[in-house]
């Protein structure tokens, strides 16, 4: 899902940066036909066990980091949601890179076979990457040079620093996860709490002890996304709960030229692994993510980067099948999704 534009139903005004919504363009996935094996990208050993880089301010909450493309730095939003990397049409023009094999990206409402280039080599936080084959959007919905999704982030331990501002890479599985103690056990000044997950169908880590207003749902974390976003069966299970209440109506479009009809809305409280959150912004849409997870028929949540960026610190191991919450930051409640 790659940078939609968020239109109010109200005012049909044409799409533009100020009203940007950061869900990309396939929802966070980018599914590749034909699969694109692991082994077929090469990496070298880190120098260290938990290498870290610095988290870079990226448009409105995103996180993103610099990364080396053979000399060229370019800044790359990490996306938790996305099955496949991918690269903007700007940067693959300058670096003049040689096309790939066509493959399909899943969209906001169906999939869609979209161009790729080849990328000789990607480094950050201190790994290498090889022989990469990346789908290409344009620059101006990506919102950044291009993205790192699950085929370079799912066989590692991706902690996300908020309050420090890095993003720390290590090797899953073999170190010891307890609470008050950071991966790789150091002791930790920030209390953990560590839940078990589920995986879905491509890697994506499934919160299950969801809870938004009393309602038991799934979620899974989608740290490109710049807001977060509920199915209709959570919407209809919180109407029965709490009664109806109105929603408007807005609009996302995504990069491979489809939109979808969502309702804006809030939350009293989000509770995710013994935490409260309080009061929550929250989209409500049908997204083709949750289908693609097997996700539409029960109450589930996209967490996007405004709940993320709540919390000091967030770690997804994805060898072990763990995600630890780091304290909640000392911040203001996020802003509702612009209405235009």
């Amino acid at each position: 899902m790659h940078r939609p534009i968020l239109v109010s139903e109200t005012d049909r005004l044409a799409p533009s940066r100020r009203m940007a919504l950061s869900l990309l363009a396939q929802t966070g996935l980018v599914l590749a036909a034909p699969a694109w094996a692991q082994d077929s990208t090469r990496q070298t050993p880190p120098a260290s066990p938990d290498a870290e880089a610095r988290l870079l301010a990226n448009l409105l909450t995103r996180i993103g980091v610099e990364v080396d493309l053979d000399g060229r730095k370019a800044l790359f939003v990490i996306d938790t949601g996305a099955e496949r990397s991918a690269i903007s049409d700007r940067l693959a023009q300058a670096l003049d890179l040689p096309p790939g094999p066509p493959v399909l990206v899943h969209g906001i409402t169906t999939a869609q076979m979209t161009p790729t280039v080849r990328l000789p080599h990607l480094a950050f936080s201190e790994r290498r990457f090889a022989d990469l084959v990346l789908p290409v959007f344009p620059y101006g919905l990506l919102g950044a040079d291009g993205l790192l999704g699950l085929d370079v982030l799912s066989r590692f331990r991706l902690t996300l620093d908020l309050r420090r501002r890095r993003v720390m890479i290590a090797a899953s599985g073999v170190d010891v996860v307890r609470r008050g103690l950071s991966f790789g056990g150091r002791a930790s000044r920030v209390g953990l709490d560590i839940t078990d997950v589920r995986s879905g169908r491509f890697s994506q880590l499934i919160l299950t002890q969801v809870a938004a207003d009393g309602v038991p749902a799934v979620a899974f974390i989608d740290s490109g996304a710049q807001y977060s976003i509920g199915n209709r069966a959570l919407m209809r299970a919180l109407d029965s709960r709490l009664g109806r209440v109105e929603r408007p109506l807005v609009r996302v479009y995504g990069v491979i030229g489809q939109s979808l009809l969502v309702r804006s809305g809030e939350l009293a409280d989000l509770r995710l692994a013994r935490r409260d959150l309080g009061p929550t912004p929250l989209l409500f849409g049908d997204l083709h993510a949750f289908r693609i997870l097997n996700l539409i028929d029960r109450p589930a949540l996209l967490l996007g980067a405004d709940v993320l960026t709540r919390f000091s610190q967030v770690t997804l191991d994805y060898g072990r099948g763990r995600i630890a919450l780091g304290g909640l930051a000392r911040r203001p409640t996020p802003q509702a999704a612009p209405r235009s």
